[in-house]
């Protein structure tokens, strides 16, 4: 190294002027000295050149200590790789230029690897769809094909490369071309008894999660399993409730699946499964739960004949669609935490709604909805009423014009426990500044208002400066400052 040679140039310097200087004192003391004088100029000149030898040396080590063996070396076994686990796989690799020690470490990446597609997908995905001409669409799809096919070449180095023999999770979440990668992925899953695994591989690839490739080695490391667009046979479903023992998330997002579904363990012992999201499984007609440690429940689609038969754990759910029957479920008075998605069934809802049993356990209330202000505040009185220990209210509003409007009244009232009142997607309408009113008024134990300005949209709001071009947000936040006014300064209020 440069260095080295720098700090050997000055050692040999400094043993050049120790001769020079011992050879002027010899020429000092005169050509004719004593050979005992003689002898103890030598020893002195022997001792300075070892000296020296030795500082160098010393140099040296320091300068190895420091640049070759920084304080991240040092740490204990294991750190490093639980450390690299814990970022995405690409800053991992980065920190081979930390140092030789962790050069390769990189490669025993134990965490949750995301494919979602490389950035130059996803542009090219959305200039697809704006391209104006066949030719044009058809040029950037060979370019779209040529990218993706560059990015599944890098996932498979990738996998050949790491060297754990597990992984935390998986997640393919891109357009595919073809199923052979796709077994691949799934055999390579398997085999690093991975806890999670996602995968959707686009609206228009038809894929069935293959029953053969489960059967080969044992999973039972799986927890999570998410599917969007991906069909799930009755003997696969089995094999997931049966041989998958840790399982404790299924989540099916468009999926094919049975007609009847049958939740429960048909070895006898009891489901580890304690969320079950069903989304838009439009085949799916009979649902039959059997799942003493159920905590969370998400069904939004179609009308469905239901049976619960034991979900005694179940405290969280979200029905959405047109399924409203679940307010005659045994399990709905014992729900703590609800979101109704009433958008696609206004005209049932209220007629539902007034069947609604008390909901003495619910805590937290979710509610989303397009309609009219009249149905809207009805619809919130029924629900308010038959929720006597609510301590939070979120009222979603999507697709709603403050100029169209009109005035309508709460003709019910009473005394509510509410502490926490949300508007999501405050345009200033009327039903919303009469809600806010009329739970000042019944709420006594009201702490605290946040009022969203947001643009709503479904089923996650649009970042800031992504609003729809109608939505004059300036002007809404206005209204929504005048409103604040109006509210006692007992109350918080939050203005987003």
């Amino acid at each position: 190294m440069e260095r080295f040679g720098v700090v050997a140039d000055d050692g040999n310097n400094g043993r050049n002027g120790a001769l020079v200087t011992t050879e002027e004192e010899e020429g000092s003391d005169g050509a004719g000295g004593s050979s005992e004088e003689d002898s103890v100029l030598v020893s002195k000149r022997s001792c300075k050149m070892q000296q020296s030898s030795e500082d160098y040396k010393q140099k040296r080590a320091k300068f190895h200590n420091e640049e070759e063996d920084p304080i991240i070396n040092q740490l204990p076994d294991g750190i490093p790789v639980t450390i690299l686990s814990k970022l995405p796989i690409n800053e991992a690799a980065r920190t081979t230029i930390l140092s030789r020690k962790w050069r390769h470490l990189w490669k025993f990446f134990s965490g949750a690897l995301e494919f979602d597609g490389s950035p130059v997908m996803k542009n090219i995905k959305k200039d697809i769809n704006k391209a104006l001409g066949r030719q044009l669409q058809m040029a950037m799809e060979i370019m779209f094909d040529a990218e993706r096919k560059t990015y599944t070449n890098w996932i498979n180095e990738l996998f050949s490369s790491l060297k754990s023999p597990t992984l935390e999770g998986l997640r393919f979440w891109f357009h595919v071309a073809t199923d052979y990668d796709v077994e691949k992925w799934l055999q390579y899953a398997i085999q690093k008894k991975v806890h999670k695994l996602e995968l959707y591989f686009g609206h228009s690839f038809e894929y069935v999660l293959p029953l053969h490739l489960f059967k080969v080695e044992n999973f039972d490391s799986l927890r999570v399993l998410r599917l969007k667009f991906v069909t799930l046979t009755s003997e696969m479903l089995e094999y997931l409730l049966c041989c998958c023992p840790s399982l404790e998330t299924l989540s099916l997002n468009s999926s094919g699946v049975p007609n009847s579904m049958k939740i429960s363990s048909s070895s006898g012992s009891s489901l580890k499964l304690k969320c079950l999201e069903l989304v838009r499984c439009w085949e799916l007609r009979n649902l039959e739960i059997c799942a003493e440690n159920l905590v969370s429940l998400k069904y939004c689609g179609p009308h469905l004949d239901t049976e619960f038969r034991s979900v005694p754990r179940l405290v969280e759910a979200e029905f959405g669609g047109s399924y409203v029957e679940f307010t005659r479920e045994s399990f709905i008075s014992q729900i703590k935490v609800l979101k109704l998605d009433i958008t696609q069934n206004v005209p049932q809802v209220v007629y539902w709604l007034c069947q609604l049993p008390e909901l003495k356990n619910l805590k937290h209330l979710e509610l989303v909805t397009c309609m009219e202000d009249g149905i809207t505040l009805s619809t919130c009185a029924l629900l308010l009423k038959a929720s006597p220990s609510l301590w939070r209210f979120t009222l979603k509003m999507l697709n709603i014009n403050p100029i169209f409007r009109r005035a309508s009244t709460f003709s019910k009232e009473c005394e509510y426990s509410l502490k926490e009142l949300e508007l999501v997607g405050f345009c200033g309408a009327t039903c919303e500044v009469e809600l806010i009113m009329y739970m000042l008024e019944n709420a006594v134990r009201l702490q605290k208002i946040i009022i969203d300005t947001r643009f709503p949209t479904k089923p996650k709001l649009k970042p800031i400066g992504e609003h729809s071009t109608s939505w004059d947000r300036e002007s809404i936040q206005k209204r929504a400052l005048e409103l604040h006014k109006k509210i006692p300064s007992s109350v918080e209020v939050v203005c987003l």
